[in-house]
Order: C-alpha cells, then sequence, then structure tokens
C-alpha cells in the first residue's frame, strides 16, 4: 500500500488496522517499554537512594566529628559507634583517619595502630594506600619496623614512590642499615622536587 492510499483512508479504518497491529505486536512493545521504563526507573531510584545515604552519611559523620574534637575522651565511644555502623565506607575511614590522628597526638601509638589497622580494609583504594602509609609510620614509631615495611610494600601507586623512599630509609637507618637508607634516600633524591631535596640530602649527609 503506498501512501497516497493509506491517507485517503477514513480515520477509523487507520484506527482499525493500528489496533489489530498492536494485538499482534504491542505485548512484546509493552514489555519493551516495562522493562526500559523500569530500568530507567531503577537507576533513578538507586542514584537518587545513594546520594542520599551518602548525603545523611556525611552529616552523621560531621555531628560526630565535631562532637569528638570538643572532648576526644568523652565522645570517643560516638566516633566508635558511627565506625561500626558505617562499615568500611568513606566516612568511616575518614573517622578512623581523625581518631587515629588524636591518638597519635596522645602518643598512645599503640592504640593508634589498632585503628589504622581496621582503616586499610577501606572500600577506596586510595584510602587504603593512605591507611598503609600511616600505619607504617605508627609502626616505626612503635619499632616495628619490619612490619613497617612490610605494610610500605603494599603500596604500588607512582604517587607514592617519594614518600615510600624517605619512609624506608628513615626505617632503615633506625635498624642500623646504612647502607640500605643510602639507597632509599637516594632513590627519594632522584623523584624528589627541587623545594624537598634539601631536607633528603641532609638525611644522607647524616649517615
Amino acid at each position: 500500500m503506498d501512501t497516497e492510499q493509506y491517507f485517503n483512508k477514513t480515520e477509523e479504518q487507520q484506527f482499525e488496522e493500528a489496533k489489530s497491529w498492536f494485538k499482534q505486536n504491542g505485548s512484546a512493545i509493552l514489555l519493551a517499554m516495562l522493562v526500559g521504563a523500569s530500568a530507567v526507573f531503577g537507576w533513578n531510584f538507586w542514584k537518587n537512594h545513594n546520594q542520599q545515604i551518602s548525603q545523611e552519611s556525611s552529616a552523621a559523620y560531621d555531628n560526630v566529628i565535631e562532637s569528638y574534637l570538643q572532648d576526644p575522651i568523652k565522645n570517643e565511644p560516638l566516633v566508635e559507634k558511627f565506625i561500626k555502623e558505617s562499615g568500611h565506607n568513606s566516612y568511616a575511614t575518614f573517622a578512623q583517619f581523625t581518631e587515629a590522628q588524636q591518638l597519635v597526638n596522645k602518643g598512645d601509638f599503640a592504640k593508634a595502630k589498632t585503628v589504622l589497622e581496621q582503616a586499610v580494609n577501606a572500600e577506596d583504594a586510595t584510602l587504603q594506600t593512605v591507611a598503609c602509609f600511616r600505619l607504617a609510620q605508627v609502626d616505626y614509631q612503635l619499632q616495628n619496623y619490619d612490619a613497617a615495611l612490610a605494610t610500605l610494600g603494599q603500596i604500588k601507586e607512582k604517587a607514592w614512590t617519594l614518600r615510600k623512599a624517605v619512609l624506608t630509609g628513615d626505617i632503615l637507618v633506625a635498624k642500623g642499615d646504612n647502607a640500605g637508607a643510602k639507597s632509599a634516600y637516594q632513590q627519594a633524591l632522584a623523584d624528589a622536587p627541587e623545594q624537598e631535596k634539601a631536607l633528603i640530602e641532609l638525611r644522607l649527609n647524616n649517615l
């Protein structure tokens, strides 16, 4: 049937033909529309749901940390409760970093180590790396030198090469391995920007 014949038919005939065609094909089309609509609705619902959860977690984190910093001793249970309820999400890790920093400031490295050992299980890979580096720093302070070196070995990102090399050198100096420390500092010196080279050269000169 050509276009002219089609448009010469009555509206009623056109409607009946359309209705007949839809009876044959409509179920499949309707299903496709429903599946598509469900997918869009599901994605939008999931996105909005996650956004709402993120906003709620952010607000809860801000409230808990504000209270904790005002009185870390009294409000430590608030932080620990927040961390437990948040699982391994980013806000839980941020709270663990804050708690660990307060413990380090007090000189309680043993408890800071416990907190950071939990933080290395963060969902976010970048936060895992930060947690590993801070844990290595704490183990260094606790004179757990081999544990510190092992933790540093878990950090693979190139962006951390300089910091890893410097801390590795410091740990090896503490272990009495000046040759190993020299090698680590020389690696750090090769990667360091100009403004950081002076402190590394000072370390080398003091070996």
